[in-house]
């Protein structure tokens, strides 16, 4: 059965090979290279096949900073201009040039896309994101891999254990000031130990009979 090949592609493919040939030779060095998560790189894909991800554009590391560290890989997200409002997506705040008026980042980063890439497919630095931007891809991450169920379900775990907390210390300051407010009455220092004033009022209690 013929197969029709399209001679671009092709072209595209080989083209792909050399640059990639000469990454190989980057690796040992770039494995020492010292990113950070949160930090934004030019990111060569390389060639894809059918919708994955291509070609050189920003991208975002995600991958924890200790991992970064002792690999030779990174895990990135890639910063893309498609207009998305899929869960999976998080956008990224416009940042410019010194000059005020040139864009130096923008789009939206799609976790669907995250990828592990060497080091050596990472060019020159671009930007670092804020810690809101990167709270919203962790986001989008979870709804990618389904993880938002297991993150709710810890989070209402969380959320109870504060409310009891919460309860326990309004339980504590009422009796504490119970407590002084007794003192204040009997007439002793606020400071007496708990045995001490128990004892006081069982005296009072006695002499009330």
């Amino acid at each position: 059965m013929p197969i029709n090949i399209d001679l671009g592609i092709v072209q595209k493919s080989l083209d792909w090979l050399k640059t990639k040939l000469l990454m190989d030779t980057w690796v040992a060095h770039a494995q020492k290279r010292a990113v950070r998560r949160g930090e934004v790189y030019r990111c060569n894909f390389g060639v894809g096949v059918g919708s994955e991800m291509q070609k050189e554009r920003p991208a975002v590391v995600v991958q924890n900073d200790v991992g970064n560290q002792r690999s030779g890989n990174t895990i990135v997200i890639p910063i893309t201009h498609d207009r998305s409002t899929l869960p999976c997506v998080a956008s990224i705040i416009t940042q410019y040039e010194t000059d005020g008026v040139t864009i130096k980042l923008d789009g939206q980063a799609n976790a669907s896309n995250m990828m592990c890439v060497s080091k050596a497919r990472l060019g020159n630095y671009v930007a670092t994101l804020s810690a809101g931007e990167m709270k919203a891809i962790d986001e989008a991450i979870a709804k990618t891999v389904g993880l938002m169920g297991y993150y709710s379900k810890l989070e209402k775990q969380l959320n109870d254990k504060l409310t009891y907390i919460k309860k326990i210390k309004e339980e504590r300051n009422q009796a504490q000031d119970t407590r002084k407010a007794v003192c204040d009455i009997m007439g002793v220092r606020e400071h007496i130990s708990t045995e001490e004033l128990l004892q006081i009022l069982q005296k009072h209690i006695d002499t009330v009979k």
